[in-house]
């Protein structure tokens, strides 16, 4: 076929396949972009892992590739760019409104959770999720507010809870 044509058969040889390798790193890691040391054939090179990865990410390399494996962050869950994570609130938080802290991947920021929050409600914090790998911005960040209603109550928080309640009626009989 050489003879022929000028070059090797299209049809049965196989190319030289790239070196594959695989590294673990952590969420953050994944999420900030990291300059790892590792032994590839023998040799102990630093790879910079570029921000914004997601897991099974293929990274190329001179001579070879590079598989991204993630380890999950138990406070962060990420769908593409975005991040969600869950804050609990108490009953009267959630019904008075509160500010909370609440950790995203740079750090603490408060969050004002507006009175009258309902169970799994999702307060948006804008640009505060995943780097994009390529630049031009960042995800969001999602909080889930999970409202904690308490087991146990005091006698007196059960007769304000039972006041709170009638007090609730007489306000709807009007209407």
């Amino acid at each position: 076929f050489e003879q022929f044509f000028g070059g090797a058969s299209p049809f049965g040889s196989a190319r030289a396949r790239r070196a594959t390798y695989s590294i673990t790193i952590d969420f953050l890691e994944a999420v900030k972009g990291v300059m790892k040391r590792v032994d590839i054939g023998g040799k102990t090179q630093t790879i910079k892992i570029p921000a914004g990865v997601d897991d099974d990410s293929r990274i190329r390399f001179d001579e070879y590739d590079v598989v991204v494996d993630i380890r999950p962050d138990p406070r962060f869950r990420r769908e593409g760019y975005d991040i969600i994570s869950e804050q609990e609130a108490s009953f009267v938080q959630a019904a008075l409104g509160t500010v909370v802290n609440v950790e995203t991947i740079d750090g603490e920021v408060k969050l004002r959770v507006p009175a009258g929050t309902q169970p799994d409600t999702v307060i948006r914090l804008q640009g505060k999720g995943v780097p994009h790998v390529r630049g031009g911005g960042s995800g969001n960040h999602y909080v889930r507010i999970k409202v904690i209603v308490p087991k146990h109550l005091s006698k007196k928080q059960k007769e304000l809870l039972e006041e709170f309640e009638q007090e609730g009626k007489r306000k709807r009989d009007w209407f």
